[in-house]
């Protein structure tokens, strides 16, 4: 018992267990989009559940029972020994987590029949022609369940795995960056639904849950991992000062200028900080001086002192 509790103490620990519980919930939502409404309706979205869609599409009739989990788990494992061959111990090691605990409630939800309730009113007796729009729903609800999967297993500094791994392996291997070569495996995916299920309508779907879910985690992941640099002309230049390093707790940089209508000598304060902070510290500048001179540029990585560091402290003793 003391043993956990001096091991949670460690605010590292800490970390790494809260990572680990996002990359859980993350597996765990990505799971319910595909079972709840990818699955049910055969939408090819790209990636292990398109595979899986359109694998499935030839064997259930043979075996007489759904096997897109059990195609999953095969994809996944596959691609786990293909990124140990090709990207190495620790990229395997860091990603497997993620790529076996999304087969898993795959097929937990499916064999269950927990949302059952879900796919089923989907696809309603007597629905005839507008069948097309209950597809059309699922198909954006299960790109948006997807893409919230997705974006909060990235937060826990997780991956999904399946074919990013062959989008890793091309960016190592290949002047292809990881987004191109993604885009290209799910798009090949699709079309080759689109061939193999001979449904063009669910294959568009298919494309649009794709975009829905891209959306989602450029909202949720991308957006909430971006950094601001604010540049500050203003008469309160202390306060703002004093406010960055004592409630924000971050560093500013002071640089000398001259305004060119005036001629008059200036301040600028620049400051670097999180996107969720924008709006206090917005506030805050508004409170003290109305009349500041401000501009906000977005970045998307800063690295140093109080943020991610620039050089990984296990890398570079391993470089020594």
């Amino acid at each position: 018992m003391q043993t956990l509790k001096k091991w949670w103490g460690n605010p590292k620990n800490k970390k790494i267990a809260f990572n680990y519980l996002l990359i859980t919930l993350g597996c765990l939502i990505l799971a319910t989009g595909t079972v709840a409404f990818l699955l049910p309706l055969d939408l090819v979205t790209g990636g292990v559940s398109g595979i899986s869609v359109i694998i499935n599409h030839y064997l259930e009739p043979i075996v007489g029972f759904p096997t897109q989990d059990i195609i999953a788990w095969i994809v996944q494992i596959i691609l786990l020994i293909v990124s140990f061959i090709f990207l190495g111990k620790r990229f395997t090691l860091h990603t497997i987590y993620a790529t076996l605990l999304y087969p898993a409630f795959l097929t937990l939800l499916m064999r269950t029949h927990v949302l059952d309730f879900i796919s089923n009113a989907m696809k309603p007796e007597g629905a005839g022609e507008i069948q097309i729009v209950y597809t059309l729903i699922a198909g954006i609800f299960g790109g948006a369940f997807s893409g919230a999967g997705v974006a909060v297993t990235f937060l826990g500094d997780g991956s999904t795995g399946g074919f990013d791994v062959l989008a890793a392996i091309s960016a190592k291997y290949t002047r292809v960056k990881e987004g191109i070569a993604t885009f290209v495996i799910d798009a090949l995916i699709v079309i080759a639904g689109i061939a193999c299920l001979r449904d063009i309508p669910n294959g568009l779907i298919g494309i649009l849950s794709a975009l829905v879910c891209a959306l989602v985690v450029q909202y949720v992941y991308v957006n909430s991992n971006t950094y601001v640099i604010a540049d500050i002309i203003s008469e309160q230049t202390e306060a703002i000062m004093n406010y960055v390093h004592d409630k924000m707790e971050h560093g500013t940089t002071v640089i000398d200028a001259m305004g060119g209508y005036t001629g008059q000598n200036r301040k600028i304060l620049r400051v670097a900080f999180h996107r969720k902070e924008l709006s206090s510290f917005r506030s805050f500048i508004a409170s003290v001086d109305p009349r500041a001179f401000v501009s906000f540029t977005q970045a998307s990585m800063i690295n140093g002192e109080g943020f991610s560091p620039l050089v990984n402290k296990k890398k570079k003793k391993k470089d020594e």
